[in-house]
């Protein structure tokens, strides 16, 4: 691998880092303005910092955890319809 490829390769972790990260503070801001029962809401949020505690760990993956928080999204919207009595 050259140093040109080193570098851009460098800079597509960088990238998906901060794409992760972005999606991450959107998932809290979701959360702390979902208007739901408080022991499914605490749920939601115990998963979320699991999520997040994995992503700090040296040997994260990455692929796994925005899976993860793909499903905690899905199940906030799921709670926040069921709320609501509307489907989503």
């Amino acid at each position: 691998m050259t140093e040109s490829e080193s570098a851009r390769s460098e800079l597509g972790r960088q990238a998906d880092a901060e794409a992760l990260a972005a999606r991450l503070l959107a998932a809290q801001r979701v959360l702390c303005g979902l208007n739901v029962d408080p022991d499914v809401r605490m749920r939601l949020h115990l998963r979320f910092m699991a999520i997040c505690t994995s992503l700090k760990m040296p040997a994260a993956n990455r692929l796994r955890g925005a899976q993860r928080l793909d499903r905690l999204m899905a199940d906030a919207e799921r709670a926040r319809g069921a709320e609501t009595g509307g489907c989503k």
